[in-house]
């Protein structure tokens, strides 16, 4: 009995004879694209279509339907042309329909069966997606909706898809889809349970931020308030130094007006030194009568050798005052300056503080919207992820 074989037969120029049949079909190629092909579809045709005896076209109607009556779970012939190319189809009804008239026998029985066979049968690759051989197939008019589609490698005969074929392929898709929803709907609820709790973590992040940020704002008031007094301190001791350097100033213009009246001294006194030393003179001229006068010129050059003594030793001290005040006020001046300059940068501290502040209210007030937005977002994944759980508990109760 003609049929289709599986294995490959080393020769391939294969010539059919006038009413001979063939059942040298090539087996399925295994190139690298053909393994990729069928790892990328979990489904493949390989699994459903089926053998069934080929024949040339000038084959006749008897030779076919005893073809088809040895081999009873055959529900076609396909001719094919001496280079395997399917060129016309012959379901098995057909033929016993043709046949089982009162003159039938007479008429078609030795007729080929081109004659009588479908010519544009439905031709399918064996690397099409199966959803497109489907559509093919349901795409057929009614005359030849349960024919058998003929499925092929590089334009060869390989096998043909029966109807019952087809239906079972689709089922295949149709569990292999439901598997994939199933599979995406586990791995979709999977990253929106991760997506809930990365919401969650980010709501308890953005509390905690809250509460933080109204911890800095407490701290940054508390600091500016601080700051604000150290500016007032400052102020106050600069005060105090202006009015300390004006008294120091003071003080400098009364020592140099002591240092003056000591020398307005010291001069008096060799200006009495030298009197005195004349009176002594004139003392001395004056004999016995002069005595007691020589003895108070002499009184007096002591008092005034003294007073130049302390009018010298005054002048000292002051002008070791005055170098001091100098000093002082110099100083009063340097720390008045670097009271000034630590002021402005207490200034800015503040300015800054407060800005900070500001700052830190802004953010508050926009991660307390995140924290709202968040915990709206992870209610609706909890929504989203009940939903998908339901849907996987239905598809399962199905």
């Amino acid at each position: 009995m003609p049929m289709l074989l599986e294995a490959r037969p080393e020769n391939l120029d294969v010539s059919l004879q006038k009413g001979e049949e063939t059942s040298f079909v090539p087996e399925l190629e295994s190139d690298e694209s053909t393994s990729e092909v069928q790892e990328e579809h979990a489904v493949s045709l390989t699994d459903y279509f089926r053998q069934v005896p080929i024949a040339r076209g000038d084959t006749t109607c008897g030779d076919a339907a005893a073809m088809l009556s040895d081999g009873l779970e055959h529900p076609c012939i396909v001719l094919c042309d001496e280079h395997m190319k399917p060129i016309g189809l012959l379901m098995r009804e057909s033929l016993y329909r043709l046949l089982n008239g009162r003159f039938a026998a007479d008429l078609f029985y030795r007729k080929p069966i081109m004659n009588v066979a479908n010519a544009s049968p439905v031709i399918v690759d064996i690397h099409m997606e199966p959803a497109a051989i489907i559509d093919a197939a349901l795409r057929r008019d009614e005359d030849h909706f349960y024919d058998c589609l003929l499925v092929t490698e590089q334009d060869r005969l390989l096998g043909v898809l029966t109807i019952r074929d087809v239906m079972s392929l689709s089922r295949k898709l149709q569990q292999k889809a439901s598997a994939d929803r199933i599979c995406t709907v586990t791995e979709s609820g999977q990253e929106i349970s991760r997506i809930h709790d990365a919401v969650t973590k980010l709501v308890q992040a953005a509390n905690q931020t809250v509460q933080e940020a109204g911890q800095v704002i407490l701290l940054s008031n508390e600091g500016e308030g601080r700051l604000r007094q150290v500016e007032s301190s400052y102020l106050q001791v600069h005060e105090h130094m202006g009015d300390q350097g004006k008294h120091a100033s003071q003080m400098l213009e009364s020592i140099k007006t002591g240092a003056g009246m000591a020398r307005s001294i010291r001069t008096l006194a060799d200006q009495s030194g030298l009197l005195a030393l004349n009176a002594s003179i004139e003392a001395a001229h004056a004999g016995e009568y002069g005595r007691g006068f020589q003895i108070v010129a002499g009184e007096i050059r002591a008092l005034a050798k003294q007073t130049r003594e302390v009018a010298g030793n005054m002048t000292v001290l002051l002008q070791d005052i005055e170098s001091l005040t100098q000093q002082t006020v110099s100083l009063i001046q340097a720390s008045g300056t670097e009271i000034d300059e630590s002021a402005q940068y207490v200034q800015e501290g503040a300015a800054a503080f407060g800005k900070l502040n500001h700052a830190v209210k802004a953010l508050s007030c926009i991660v307390e919207t995140i924290a709202a937005e968040g915990g709206e977002a992870g209610r609706v994944a909890e929504n989203i992820q009940l939903k998908l759980k339901a849907m996987i508990t239905d598809h399962s109760e199905l």
